[in-house]
């Protein structure tokens, strides 16, 4: 199972960039087979988990990214996914020789025959400064790979004009950040192509966007193919940031025991005065902002876990990862 930890204790220098919060998909089980929807074709609806079939929801049991997915049907609806197509998580790889980039596991979209968004948890960047996100994906090429495989420009939500678009909900600042979108585009002129042999190749792409600093964000991919050969791929998503510290701001603060074992941690300074205290989960959200003005900080609200310390005292600031078991 891949975690998500925020390398704090690795900072050694002025900056350190690390993972904030993401997914590969490794923490949902995946189901071999189809997912059929049970729900209307004609009408837009959330998507939801069947019984032996592969997920396309989760709800991140303190590892990965959670994810939601819902069905928007043409504007002249189809069959949707009522006929049995292969979407959500999978271990079946986009080739024998092509795997996922990061794990065992990835999320595929298949012949939609409409619409698939994919809405994934919300991330707080909160003490996270320069924060980006990244994700891999990958589309799919025919069995005659000197042929293109997708139709349209995406511009009309109809089948035959075949799209995906990626990109990040700017909750704070009520914006949309693109990181790959196709509308206005045949989707097979953004295909790896070898202009030497003439093929379209089966080949991950990557997408990465800069975000704002202290936003809350959320991660969203919508998809639309009509077609078996059609297939969209995802893997690897991580949102990262850079955490500064000096190697002066770093000694000054001793945090002890680490991992904490008794319900608190003392936070020790070689400066007299009050410190100011920030911890954050593994998706980047506060769980304990206070001021200390002694060592010993309880912390036996928060459960067992990877955290990331924040101390300020004066103009001084230090980030320190924090094990609770």
């Amino acid at each position: 199972m891949k975690k998500i930890t925020l390398f704090a204790a690795l900072l050694c220098g002025a900056v350190s960039f690390a993972q904030v919060a993401g997914t590969s998909f490794e923490e949902p089980e995946a189901l071999s087979g189809k997912y059929t929807d049970v729900g209307d074709p004609n009408v837009a609806h959330d998507l939801v988990n069947n019984a032996g079939e592969p997920i396309v929801d989760f709800t991140s049991t303190g590892g990965e990214l959670g994810f939601n997915a819902t069905y928007t049907p043409y504007d002249t609806p189809d069959v949707g996914l009522t006929d049995g197509d292969f979407v959500g998580v999978t271990d079946f790889t986009p080739s024998p020789t092509v795997m996922f980039t990061d794990g065992s596991k990835g999320y595929q979209m298949n012949d939609i025959d409409g619409n698939m968004i994919l809405t994934f948890d919300q991330v707080d960047l909160t003490g996270v400064s320069s924060p980006a996100v990244s994700i891999d994906f990958l589309l799919s090429i025919n069995d005659t790979p000197a042929n293109g495989n997708y139709e349209g420009d995406g511009t009309v939500n109809e089948s035959g004009s075949d799209r995906l678009r990626i990109y990040v909900r700017d909750l704070t600042n009520s914006t949309e950040i693109d990181l790959f979108n196709s509308t206005g585009t045949d989707l097979d002129d953004l295909v790896p192509f070898d202009a030497g042999s003439g093929e379209y190749q089966l080949q991950w792409q990557n997408a990465m966007v800069n975000l704002s600093a202290g936003s809350t964000v959320q991660l969203v991919i919508e998809g639309r193919t009509n077609a078996s050969a059609e297939s969209f791929w995802f893997d690897n998503i991580e949102f990262l940031g850079a955490i500064g510290v000096n190697e002066f701001s770093a000694d000054q603060f001793a945090v002890y025991p680490n991992p904490a074992i008794k319900g608190y941690v003392n936070i020790s300074s070689k400066v007299s005065g009050a410190k100011n205290i920030s911890i954050f989960d593994v998706l980047g959200k506060q769980v304990v902002k206070t001021t200390l003005n002694g060592d010993k900080l309880d912390i036996s609200a928060l459960n067992s876990g990877v955290y990331i310390l924040k101390i300020e005292q004066g103009k001084t600031s230090a980030t320190k990862k924090l094990v609770v078991k």
